[in-house]
């Protein structure tokens, strides 16, 4: 028998945790239909529980059109502030017009008790679903990444940054057209805010969430957004989380190794070394989309080299840097984490050491370029001939111009990342190990 809800005493919907497949005290579509005002919509069906509340299948009556509804009781979650967050999507949300960010239609009061917008309904599914059965391929990725990218340039584009990017935030089509949605924790870029409440509760999702945006002391724009995008192309690729020492995306099967540089970037700790602009990041992923993984000139046919030794065997790194002090502090702390270094003062040299190591057949598992070197070839030469001698070599590129081309964009002329001066420990390893585990593809 179904229950009729009184209005004076509407139910709760159920708390975030409550993800068992039911959706327990959340009223029934026809109750739904008796509390919204002059039958405006019509529910038929639950079709999902978010983190703020129940998401109904409907229909506007007035346009004949489908929609989904989402409804909040209010003061449910308030210590999450839950009512400010669902509000607050509501707008944002409401600000935004884009084919790739779902539109909101409506928004409203019923019974004084409940909250409740209407927006776009979307005939499809959501990344994670497509993830968790298997769906997501290296080649939909690509296909799917340059509209995700689409959606957050418009909204950075108003001044709103998203937070809370994340597989399930991703809504894709039967047509396969991204819908991205959720702006619960979307704030304008002037606005001071971390990803902390005022009470110390971190909101949103950790494995997502930027560096600064657990620090209650640090303002968050959009490159938070950037970084949590760097850990979804991550999970995309490879149906993990970057946990821990974590491998390149390129360790799985058809995963074009140019993206690794991009995730890398995308995750750095220091947001001033990730991409600066989705706009930024986008380019990299439509180059990797258009431009075949290897010019077939000026390379050299790899099966004329001695064949490398498979053998596990300590990292081998060929560092190029000119200041001895500079040098000496970089090669302790690779040498610490127990990696071999060879050491180089000058770009000529540094290609004579490469050379005579792949003559041998123990090349280096990456090298370290300082991009100027005033009395001798710099790190952007250097690089231009080791790539002809080895189209796989693994290079990071350092400088204290942090506003050159080559550090901002160093995927575009050939290298995994870019290690800002003065060098900070953390970065340091994070960048070197990330760079290192890619060697296995070799």
């Amino acid at each position: 028998m179904q229950t009729v809800v009184s209005p004076h005493q509407p139910p709760p919907l159920p708390p975030p945790q409550a993800m068992d497949g039911r959706v327990p005290n959340a009223p029934a579509p026809e109750v739904l239909n008796q509390m919204i005002p002059q039958g405006r919509y019509l529910a038929d069906a639950i079709i999902g529980m978010g983190g703020m509340g129940v998401v109904y299948r409907g229909i506007q009556v007035s346009l004949n059109r489908p929609v989904a509804l989402k409804l909040l009781r209010k003061g449910d979650g308030a210590a999450y502030a839950f009512e400010d967050r669902f509000r607050r999507e509501a707008i944002a949300m409401g600000q935004l017009t884009h084919p790739n960010i779902v539109a909101i239609y409506d928004f409203d009061v019923i019974e004084q008790d409940y909250l409740f917008f209407v927006m776009e309904f979307v005939d499809g599914t959501d990344l994670a679903e497509i993830m968790r059965t298997g769906g997501m391929t290296p080649q939909l990725t690509l296909m799917l990444l340059p509209q995700i990218c689409h959606a957050l340039e418009y909204a950075h584009s108003r001044g709103i940054v998203h937070r809370d990017i994340k597989p399930a935030n991703i809504m894709v089509t039967r047509r396969g057209e991204v819908k991205v949605t959720d702006f619960g924790l979307a704030k304008k870029f002037d606005q001071m805010n971390s990803f902390v409440t005022m009470t110390n509760m971190i909101m949103g999702t950790p494995e997502y969430a930027a560096p600064e945006q657990v620090d209650a002391h640090r303002e968050v724009d959009h490159r938070a957004d950037i970084y949590a995008l760097g850990v979804m192309i991550y999970q995309m690729l490879t149906g993990q989380l970057p946990r821990g020492s974590w491998q390149p995306p390129s360790v799985k099967p058809g995963v074009d190794p140019r993206l690794d540089a991009i995730v890398i970037k995308a995750m750095m700790q220091d947001r001033n070394q990730r991409f600066q602009s989705i706009t930024e990041m986008r380019h990299a992923i439509e180059d990797i989309t258009t431009r075949p993984l290897l010019s077939s000139g000026n390379t050299v046919a790899l099966t004329k080299l001695p064949p490398r030794n498979t053998r596990k065997m300590t990292p081998r790194v060929l560092l190029l840097e000119d200041d001895l002090l500079v040098r000496d502090v970089l090669r302790r702390n690779l040498e610490a984490a127990g990696l071999e270094i060879t050491e180089s003062g000058d770009g000529r040299e540094t290609i004579r050491i490469y050379e005579e190591a792949m003559r041998r057949g123990r090349p280096f598992d990456m090298v370290i370029l300082d991009l100027t070197i005033p009395d001798g070839l710099g790190g952007a030469d250097t690089m231009e001939h080791l790539r002809r001698v080895d189209p796989h070599i693994l290079a990071i590129v350092s400088s204290g111009y942090r506003d050159d081309p080559i550090m901002n964009e160093p995927a575009r002329f050939g290298f995994a990342g870019s290690l800002p001066k003065p060098y900070q420990r953390e970065a340091l390893m994070q960048l070197v190990n990330g760079v290192l585990a890619n060697s296995s593809r070799r």
